[in-house]
């Protein structure tokens, strides 16, 4: 993570009123639980400064974010972000490779001019760039652009003491915040439920639980594969608790296996074994495998309760020794 400070840290020291923009408006279909994604490309006048404020904020904050001052990488199961903590991720683990790919193959593509060609708009990118920098930056159309959509509310604006009125089919919103920027490799996170639902990250648990449940049967930890497979099924939250094992891979080491078993015997929690010693996983106890496999359940120090904790963080020797 000390590389990626370092990045962090050249990034920040950008003038980025020397950037170039560019304004994509992406439409998003999915077919199947696969996405495909439209870049359209825009013409603008006058929003150039509104977006380099916007990318300065999203780095340096003066704006809607406090400064970026610490960097976690990415996980499924990361809490929300402190106010001066994004997160980092991979440009190449997302669909936001394929966004990129499609900007950057339509860079010559004439700008849109007809407006109904944004009816549905899903998403906006910013692309920020120089000679010797190139930014992608994202941001949410909270509810989309649906241009159809009859409206029983005017809207107006107040200028030179009288209201005047503002011709609705041609206003659109823009937050004026990122929710993510891809530099390089390299995705900075601020808005971790956005970035997850922009870039199809439930397809890719999906895809993984499959994997992952059959890496359970070839090491003898569950009896069938089909019924974990159900009980899981495309619920967002045990998909995330799945895909965590992958980065901890408990379920590899037998000695971990055997003292979980220790432990499920000794508090009598509803975690039944097969005659082959295979555990025997339903919708009842999906969650607390999913919770035991990843060791996620505790006892606190100070109410001697015992706690689950999706998200933890390690408690340095340091740390420790100042608490004894």
């Amino acid at each position: 993570m000390d590389e990626k400070i370092q990045l962090l840290h050249t990034l920040q020291g950008i003038d980025f009123t020397q950037l170039q923009c560019r304004l994509w408006v992406v439409k998003q279909r999915t077919t199947k639980g696969k996405a495909t994604y439209k870049c359209l490309s825009t013409v603008i006048s006058g929003l150039e400064d509104d977006f380099k404020k916007t990318i300065k904020d999203f780095f340096c904050g003066a704006g809607v974010h406090s400064p970026i001052e610490e960097l976690s990488k990415y996980e499924v199961l990361t809490t929300e972000l402190d106010e001066d903590r994004a997160l980092v991720h991979q440009t190449n683990e997302t669909d936001f490779i394929n966004i990129i790919n499609a900007i950057n193959s339509g860079a010559d593509n004439d700008p849109v001019t007809e407006i109904k060609q944004f009816h549905k708009s899903w998403a906006l990118i910013v692309h920020f760039y120089n000679e010797d920098h190139s930014f992608f930056a994202f941001s949410k159309i909270k509810g989309g652009w649906n241009l159809k959509q009859g409206s029983t509310f005017g809207a107006w604006v107040f200028n030179e003491g009288q209201f005047k009125k503002v011709t609705p089919d041609k206003t659109f919103s823009f937050r004026n915040v990122f929710d993510f920027i891809a530099y390089g490799n390299d995705v900075f996170i601020r808005n971790k439920a956005n970035y997850e639902l922009g870039l199809n990250i439930r397809e890719g648990l999906e895809v993984k639980r499959d994997i992952l449940i059959d890496k359970f049967s070839e090491n003898g930890i569950i009896t069938s594969t089909d019924d974990l497979k159900i009980a899981i099924g495309t619920n967002k939250t045990l998909l995330r608790r799945l895909v965590s094992v992958e980065e901890n891979r408990y379920f590899e080491d037998q000695e971990f296996i055997e003292d979980m078993k220790n432990i499920i015997g000794e508090h009598g929690w509803d975690m039944p074994e097969d005659d082959d010693g295979k555990f025997i996983i339903d919708e009842n106890n999906v969650d607390l495998f999913l919770k035991l496999i990843n060791d996620k359940r505790f006892i606190s120090l100070i109410k001697k309760q015992m706690v689950d904790a999706d998200s933890v963080e390690l408690v340095s020797e340091i740390q420790s020794s100042e608490t004894n």
